[in-house]
């Protein structure tokens, strides 16, 4: 299986070494690969929205999962049955947007809108969290202890 996590912006140097921990950790199950994409240089909101709205689509596969605040909430088992769904050779994007959110034409391309949480959380926390939880979903397809209940 094949997994991109494409995000606006850059990540948090603090936060590198989990990520970098999980990208080690998914490998048994999937290569997974963090896309870094350009954020919106625009003065107004909506014209940054509209710029990395065309980085997103420009890169995203068909069907890609957009997280999203107003997005459905799974919990780990719900992303397990997800993953477990698709074949061995799948390809699937996860997307984050920045820090100013999405423009409306990215939710509609979106084959799936989830949301971690119903808290607005920064941008950079979110892509350490979805690769976590990536980790976790395996792990529970596999029968792994690593997540307890």
């Amino acid at each position: 299986m094949r997994l991109r996590l494409l995000v606006v912006g850059r990540g948090s140097k603090e936060l590198s070494d989990f990520e970098a921990r999980f990208l080690e950790r998914l490998k048994p199950f999937a290569s997974c690969q963090v896309i870094e994409l350009p954020e919106g240089r625009g003065k107004q909101v909506s014209q940054r929205k509209q710029e990395e709205a065309k980085h997103i689509l420009q890169q995203a596969r068909k069907g890609f999962v957009l997280f999203d605040e107003r997005g459905a909430m799974h919990g780990s088992v719900k992303w397990a049955e997800y993953l477990g769904r698709l074949h061995g050779d799948a390809q699937l994007d996860f997307v984050i947007g920045g820090a100013d959110g999405l423009a409306d034409s990215v939710r509609a391309e979106a084959g799936a809108c989830w949301s971690l949480s119903k808290l607005t959380l920064p941008h950079q926390l979110v892509r350490a969290v979805v690769l976590e939880q990536l980790y976790r979903a395996f792990t529970i397809i596999q029968g792994h202890p690593y997540h307890r209940v």
